[in-house]
């Protein structure tokens, strides 16, 4: 049965990785989708620190290892394409550990993933997790 699991897991990060690179595809007249052009990853203190002061931005924490997050991601990137004016920033929990616990620390919200925090004018105004995140809670948080 371990066996399984594994395989489950693995084939979650690997549908993960194939929809988000789905989404941030070239187009064929060679321009990003809104998508591509808004999401950013978060690989450093120096991201995770402009993400949180935006003036409009979506934090997102993403673990590779979950198909909860496998699915949710979706949701986040369909928020982004409705909602170009937006940055986007994803923080992959597993790799980047260390950014995921300064993000818990710095905000005061226990660790989830998925996990999704809503950032306007600098400060976190909002913060969802598992299945409350939705394309429509965040465009909730978009007004």
């Amino acid at each position: 049965m371990p066996d399984a699991l594994i395989l489950l897991s693995l084939l979650a990060v690997t549908a993960s990785i194939f929809v988000w690179a789905q989404r941030a595809a070239v187009t064929t007249s060679d321009q990003k989708t809104a998508t591509a052009a808004t999401v950013h990853e978060v690989g450093d203190v120096a991201a995770l620190d402009e993400a949180l002061g935006s003036e409009r931005a979506v934090l997102y924490k993403h673990s590779t290892r979950c198909p909860v997050s496998a699915v949710i991601i979706d949701e986040v990137l369909r928020f982004a394409e409705t909602h170009p004016d937006w940055k986007i920033c994803v923080l992959n929990v597993i790799e980047q550990r260390h950014l995921s616990d300064d993000v818990s620390w710095r905000l005061g919200v226990r660790h989830e993933s998925p996990q999704v925090f809503v950032v306007k004018g600098g400060r976190c105004v909002w913060h969802a997790s598992h299945n409350e995140i939705t394309v429509q809670s965040l465009s909730g948080q978009a007004v």
